[in-house]
């Protein structure tokens, strides 16, 4: 019997409790399902007391049920083909028992998954997050005190080991808080964001342990996420989309955008469409072009002639005042405050007093895709760019039509709306995803800085888009080339252009990209930026059926299209550290320069035979390159098996 208690210790106040791998020795717990492979140490809550069986004898040899005097632990052991976990199982027997919390060691090992952060540390033991709510929030807002709108509860690390954690649990984390070198999960009933749980207070989660960490995302993923159910429109994978943000900031208007067109064409770069961004409404939320486009359905007409499909930015918000507002809320598809018929109003980027769509009401969301609809048939417009969707953004106190099981139900339901806007061919965007990796669109990363450093700058691209990727995202778009040019990150006013190396760095990480982006316009710099940019788009284009492959792979399967470099060699130390290289499926290795002034770096190179495409030759690994040369024009990148 695999659960025993034949060495059950009482004296002492110590009690030791064996359930097949894991070994619970008073609140310490240690799991070990592989002879030669390290132990993942943990603590159980803060238990003195000794616990008593709670199954009275009839517990099978796969579960074991503890009691103490205020919480009861039951923990059940299950086999997936190779795979061994253990569901650990948390209930408060008291009311006055508002936190559970377990805490493991990060030890030794690198860790992967979870969420987007404004500094995305890669590995993720890396941080330092003090314990926080795991709810998405507007990161600009927070800066590096929360995390972003793209997520999962999923973390695995180097050694196998895996964590999943299900919705229903109100789960506050922190991951080396203070630096104590722990991940902890905390269940806590504290009211807003998690308006919708009641006690008693539950903590709930899986362990799971396999050979290494791709052997274990891949289990996990599967296990309790979803993967791709086709790919969104292959001409995003093929040609850049264009937006209006950076390069105009809210000055955008009609003529300002055949302009960007018309110099679009004339220095021969491709598009696959132009974004319309803030500010082209009369009223936010108010879904129709303002005074600054007086024919828009012309202005249209003739930017499909030349080519271009047009996309419009959109949000869940409708501002007090508007007229949206106003039927929204007389029709009830506005979130309220608990127990009021009139809207809760909510504060974004662009305002103090707003009304927010209540995603889970039915007739609310086909009144906004409708709305969307107009803009279609009236105007001519392609798609749309979905902004916001955090469930910051839900009031506080909120209350919606039917009640959010966890509050990033939020998201999901905005990435839904999303997808319905354009089934067809697919070429919206969305910044924000949870539990929606079936979804065929693209996800964007949220805005980046025009900087050198990690604040959300240039750093932060690699391992964001890995991070999205480990997560079950393949779909991925890394912003705009050079950032958003803001001249601060409150007022987000534009015009504070990067400088010209950043902006041609940045242009060689997004070439093997799964698609680029442009807003600063390349002309803005001088012939060469253009023409550097011009051969890296077309280069982009060249290694776009690649890219495209790898998109069809991940329907079923959930594998990135930008993958770590561990990712072809899981057990390799050096490989599981690197968050500075990526690779493009199994066969591309991209190392880019990312450091200011530096025109060489050092590259590693996992086991394989590589071509070095800017040198020549074939260099075999593992292996450094030590200060490998590489201009402000060049791109170090090596294939294998092309």
């Amino acid at each position: 019997m695999r659960y025993s208690m034949d060495y059950s210790k009482q004296q002492n106040t110590e009690s030791i409790f064996k359930l097949h791998h894991m070994l619970l020795n008073n609140s310490q717990v240690t799991i070990n399902e592989y002879i030669d492979s390290p132990k993942l140490y943990g603590s159980f809550g803060s238990h003195t007391d000794s616990p008593r069986d709670c199954n009275l004898g009839l517990t099978t040899h796969d579960e074991v049920c503890l009691r103490y005097p205020q919480t009861q632990l039951r923990v059940q052991h299950f086999n997936d083909g190779k795979v061994s976990c253990y569901d650990i199982g948390w209930q408060a027997l008291s009311l006055d028992v508002k936190e559970l919390r377990d805490c493991y060691s990060l030890g030794t090992s690198h860790w992967f998954g979870g969420f987007q952060h404004v500094r995305q540390p890669w590995p993720l033991e890396n941080i330092d997050m003090e314990q926080t709510p795991y709810a998405s929030a507007d990161l600009f807002f927070h800066k590096d005190k929360t995390i972003g709108g793209v997520q999962e509860r999923i973390f695995f690390n180097s050694d196998g080991y895996g964590i999943f954690i299900p919705d229903d649990v109100p789960l506050y984390m922190s991951i080396n808080g203070s630096n104590d070198g722990k991940i902890c999960l905390a269940a806590k009933l504290d009211g807003y964001p998690y308006m919708n749980n009641v006690g008693p207070t539950k903590l709930s989660y899986t362990i799971c342990q396999a050979s290494n960490a791709k052997t274990i995302r891949s289990f996990m993923l599967k296990k309790y996420l979803k993967t791709p159910s086709t790919i969104p429109d292959e001409t995003l994978f093929t040609k850049p989309i264009w937006c209006t943000w950076a390069q105009y900031n809210k000055q955008v208007n009609e003529s300002a955008v055949m302009d960007y067109a018309n110099t679009i064409l004339k220095h021969g770069f491709s598009h696959s469409q132009i974004e319309i961004d803030d500010d082209w409404t009369p009223f936010y939320g108010d879904l129709d072009f303002n005074k600054k486009f007086p024919d828009p359905k012309n202005m249209i007409k003739k930017l499909n002639a030349m080519g271009f499909r047009i996309t419009l930015w959109v949000h869940p918000f409708m501002e007090l005042g508007s007229r949206s507002f106003e039927e929204a809320a007389n029709k009830g598809y506005l979130i309220r405050s608990k127990g009021d018929s009139v809207p809760a109003l909510v504060k974004w980027w662009d305002g103090d007093r707003a009304g927010c769509l209540d995603v889970t009401n039915p007739e609310a969301v086909d009144w906004f895709i409708n709305n969307l609809k107009y803009l279609q048939t009236e105007y001519g417009i392609s798609s749309f760019k979905f902004d916001a969707g955090e469930s910051h953004y839900l009031p506080k106190n909120y209350e919606t039509k039917e009640p959010l099981k966890s509050p990033e139900d939020f998201a999901r339901l905005w990435a839904t709306i999303a997808y319905r806007s354009d089934t067809t061919i697919r070429h919206q965007e969305v910044r924000i995803a949870w539990k929606t990796q079936d979804l065929p669109i693209f996800v964007r990363m949220f805005d980046r800085a025009s900087s050198w450093d990690d604040m959300a700058g240039i750093k932060t691209l690699i391992p964001t888009m890995l991070t999205f990727g480990v997560i079950g995202y393949p779909f991925v778009l890394a912003d705009m080339v050079g950032g958003n040019a803001y001249d601060d990150l409150i007022s987000f006013n534009g015009g504070a252009y990067p400088n010209r190396e950043l902006f041609i760095r940045w242009m060689e990480i997004n070439t093997f990209f799964p698609t680029i982006q442009y807003s600063i316009a390349p002309w803005i710099y001088d012939q060469e930026v253009v023409d550097l940019c011009k051969k890296y788009t077309q280069l982009h284009e060249e290694y776009a059926p690649l890219m495209i492959k790898l998109a069809k792979q991940s329907i079923g399967s959930g594998d990135p299209i930008i993958r770590p470099l561990w990712w072809i060699s899981p057990n390799d130390q050096t490989a599981l550290t690197i968050d500075s290289q990526f690779l493009v499926g199994d066969e591309v290795l991209v190392a880019p320069v990312i450091e200011q002034g530096k025109r060489s770096r050092d590259i590693y190179l996992p086991k394989g035979k590589w071509k070095d495409v800017l040198r020549g030759g074939i260099q075999e690994g593992p292996k450094w390159l030590l200060n490998y040369k590489a201009k402000l024009s060049e791109l170090p990148h090596f294939t294998q098996g092309l």
